[in-house]
């Protein structure tokens, strides 16, 4: 009887915040893969069917198989499914949150699971994405169900995986710093199956939430075709014996920026007050800065391109971490290109000093910005547009106001008004 049908390697880390800057939040997932089976050349695998979804940090596997028994007797089969750890991780419950709702069924009737941990350490079978060995420890998930003579059955199995990737903070900066997701699919374990082939392979890759997010994919390994970021595959005969594993790196640092910095606004109740210098006619007031819609702009009034215009903001003495702004009038590439975009500002900024809250400090430090070339942003996706002013990381200060001057400007093609789409106030109490 067949030993182990499922393989998938799985090495997960529980990284820990470090004050004086270190990893913030990761997976160190490394592969995984088709079922194995102890070589049954009688139990042909006739269809496969496998889905990835890329969905933030996370890959959402379902694959279905279809089996049949080609023998004249009822085959009793058990198959585990292991996640593998690294050697030095941190053992126990907190690994379970790298593979979540692991699901099997047969003819779409649940199948129990068991579980097992297997404590000894050795070597992976498969190396890093250095080619270096990695010493791992494994826990199995274990399944049993057995195939009629000459049946034919449809085995499913589904799980949601945190890809690899470690992302970073340090003291210095208010910003993480994320790091390139990676996934790795392996097909030869199936290849005991029947002769080692599959008669009908369909792969499909959902990136299509990454890309509109503003991430960038990279599929590799097999040959896929892509449409708007969906990659396919259809091939009869599949070999798996011999097949290139299923590379997947993408990274999603707009999503997580954004998400980062709508998180950490500072709440309007602390902002006392917001003035600035000259408003446009029409829909172009103070509120705008502060409405997290893109289609709207605060523009200044005064004649010529607003040199020396301001914005002042007054705090209740709220902490601030960093100031950063979306650039021009981001409603579309048309009003972005004709409008004036900020080159050059001064942002000075009155905190409260650290030791005597009675008196008042100054810092006053010049900006100079690219002009970026257009992309649509969103809610999800706005770091493109976005320009970090200000990045005090653990140097954070009790504010009580904020005034931003316009020292230069790129020309607009048609209107000498200069904009900005959003103001973003970061911080914390």
């Amino acid at each position: 009887m067949m030993k182990k049908l499922f393989t998938l390697l799985f090495l997960s880390i529980i990284l820990k915040t470090f004050a004086n800057g270190g990893p913030i939040d990761g997976s160190v997932f490394y592969k995984t893969g088709d079922i194995v089976l102890m070589k049954y050349a009688d139990i042909k695998l006739i269809k496969e069917n496998l889905k990835i979804k890329l969905d933030g940090d996370y890959s959402l596997v379902t694959v279905n198989y279809i089996l049949e028994n080609k023998s004249s007797y009822k085959k009793g089969i058990t198959y585990g499914f292991p996640i593998e750890l690294l050697a030095n991780s941190h053992w126990g419950e907190e690994g379970e949150d790298f593979l979540i709702d692991i699901k099997f069924s047969m003819n779409e009737n649940a199948l129990p699971l068991k579980s097992q941990t297997d404590l000894s350490e050795f070597k992976s079978e498969v190396k890093d994405f250095k080619e270096n060995e990695v010493s791992v420890k494994r826990r199995w998930y274990v399944v049993e169900f057995s195939i009629e003579k000459e049946e034919i059955i449809q085995l499913a199995v589904s799980y949601k995986v945190k890809n690899s990737f470690i992302d970073w903070a340090t003291s210095k900066s208010f910003f993480e710093n994320y790091d390139e997701r990676k996934f790795i699919y392996d097909f030869t374990p199936a290849h005991k199956w029947g002769n080692g082939s599959v008669e009908s392979m369909n792969i499909e890759v959902d990136a299509s939430k990454i890309i509109a997010h503003g991430g960038k994919v990279n599929v590799k390994g097999l040959s896929l075709s892509k449409n708007k970021g969906i990659y396919n595959l259809t091939k009869n005969n599949f070999d798996l014996k011999n097949a290139l594993p299923l590379y997947i790196s993408y990274e999603n640092k707009s999503e997580k920026f954004s998400e980062y910095v709508l998180k950490h606004k500072i709440p309007e109740k602390h902002i006392k007050k917001v003035k600035v210098s000259s408003k446009l006619k029409g829909d172009y007031g103070k509120e705008n800065l502060f409405d997290t819609n893109f289609n709207t702009a605060w523009a200044e009034g005064k004649k010529g391109a607003g040199i020396g215009e301001k914005i002042e903001i007054e705090f209740d003495n709220y902490n601030l971490a960093a100031i950063c702004l979306i650039n021009g009038y981001s409603k579309n590439a048309e009003v972005f290109k004709k409008n004036n975009r900020l080159k050059k500002i001064k942002v000075k900024i009155d905190y409260v000093d650290y030791y005597d809250k009675e008196k008042t400090k100054v810092i006053n430090k010049e900006f100079t910005f690219e002009d970026k070339k257009y992309e649509q942003i969103n809610s999800r996706n706005f770091y493109h547009l976005s320009a970090i002013i200000g990045d005090y990381g653990e140097a954070i200060f009790k504010m009580r106001k904020i005034t931003i001057t316009i020292l230069e400007v790129y020309r607009g093609t048609t209107y000498n008004d200069t904009c900005i789409s959003e103001l973003f106030l970061l911080g914390y109490k």
